[in-house]
């Protein structure tokens, strides 16, 4: 199974959405959403959107943000 590293509903990939959320100083998922970024549509990017904006990361094992502790 390959890595996750986009958003399909919105055809964008994780490393496209964290230069949007650092040029325009966004943190959260929520507010990438107010403006249509991503994880509006199904919404199974979110987990992976969050744990990108916390750790810098782009691509992600399936199911990484579950693995956390």
């Amino acid at each position: 199974m390959g890595r996750v590293t986009k958003c399909v509903c919105h055809d964008r990939s994780f490393e496209e959405i964290k230069e949007f959320a650092r040029e325009n100083r966004l943190d959260s998922v929520e507010e990438l959403q107010a403006r249509q970024i991503c994880s509006c549509g199904c919404q199974m990017c979110a987990p992976y959107v969050e744990l990108m904006l916390e750790t810098g990361e782009t691509s992600f094992e399936p199911r990484a943000p579950y693995k956390r502790k």
